[in-house]
């Protein structure tokens, strides 16, 4: 993904693996921080697999979208994204999802926060969240057996050493919220 332009407002990055807690703790700072607006990755995807990488489908005949490979954010989108984000009383716009620490995101934001969990927590986060959205826990599962894990190495955990602030998944939701104020309060 090509490097975008920064956004008329500053821009905080919150990355890390599924189910870390990237969207729970972006959700926490935007309720507490008046203008603060959310960006989430996870609807900045391709949706036409003939523009995204592909893998053989878990469950039936065919092929889908490889969400746990980079190439599939569509960069048009997340433009999009970012500017219906900013609005007239936007102070600060976050930025949350598995890839939000891309060097095409890093380079215009002026903070970047890896939120690290354990695997075997990840993964039961988001089986927990699948089976609560009605989905197939099972594909979940499959998924992360024969790309998720791999994927995560490979292109997700490198994320950590790009950012400033690297914070602690299993501790509560609110602790994590303070460290992030502290850090949006500190002088650039």
């Amino acid at each position: 993904m090509l490097p975008l332009s920064a956004p008329p407002v500053p821009l905080l990055l919150i990355g890390g693996g599924a189910g870390s807690g990237k969207t729970t703790v972006a959700t926490g700072v935007a309720a507490s921080l008046p203008g603060t607006r959310v960006v989430h990755l996870d609807h900045c995807f391709h949706t036409d697999p003939d523009r995204a990488p592909v893998v053989p489908a878990i469950k039936g005949p065919g092929s889908v979208i490889n969400y746990s490979d980079p190439r599939a954010l569509d960069r048009g989108r997340v433009r999009s994204a970012l500017d219906a984000a900013v609005l007239p009383d936007t102070r600060t716009l976050v930025v949350e999802g598995t890839f939000a620490l891309l060097p095409a995101l890093t380079r215009p934001a002026r903070w970047s926060v890896y939120i690290d969990a354990p695997a075997d927590l990840r993964l039961a986060r988001k089986i927990l969240r699948k089976i609560s959205e009605g989905a197939d826990p099972e594909i979940s599962l499959r998924g992360y057996l024969a790309y998720g894990r791999e994927a995560h190495t490979r292109y997700v955990a490198p994320t950590q050493r790009s950012a400033e602030l690297v914070l602690d998944g299993t501790q509560p939701t609110s602790h994590l919220v303070r460290r992030l104020h502290a850090l949006l309060s500190a002088e650039p």
